[in-house]
């Protein structure tokens, strides 16, 4: 007879917010949001998923121009912190849905999927609504519900 085997799970899935060096405290990540996020953390990001920044920014609404701007302030404000933290949290759950597969994750993030309306997740981070339909559909894929 074997010996069980202890389960393991993944990582935690605050590994981006250490990966990041944020707090992971919700008042603290809070305060942060408000006081604008450091220019650097949006790189940061960018690089954990293996997307560009640009590509990144974009994607939240943030354009080159901007980017130039914020990078010389140093800062983002707090309208686009709240856009960059709603991005973390999408990255941390797909991560935790696709168990770590980082291939997976930036594969899954630039799908055209039909219950976006044929757009990337990716795509729809520069609204709390959209923000909310993508991570209501991997609530729905964790359940095994068909979207």
């Amino acid at each position: 007879m074997t010996k069980p085997r202890k389960y393991l799970p993944t990582q935690a899935s605050n590994t981006i917010w250490a990966e990041l060096k944020l707090p992971n405290e919700d008042h603290k990540v809070r305060a942060l949001v408000r006081s604008g996020f450091r220019v650097e953390l949006l790189s940061n990001v960018a690089n954990i998923i293996g997307f560009r920044l640009t590509s990144v920014a974009h994607s939240l609404g943030i354009t080159r121009s901007m980017l130039a701007r914020r990078r010389k302030h140093g800062c983002f404000n707090r309208e686009e912190s709240d856009r960059i933290f709603c991005l973390i949290k999408v990255i941390e759950r797909t991560n935790d849905f696709f168990e770590g597969d980082q291939k997976s994750v930036r594969q899954w993030l630039q799908t055209s999927l039909p219950a976006l309306g044929q757009k990337q997740p990716i795509e729809m981070l520069q609204t709390t609504a959209d923000t909310m339909a993508v991570l209501n559909l991997i609530t729905r894929l964790e359940f095994g519900v068909h979207s």
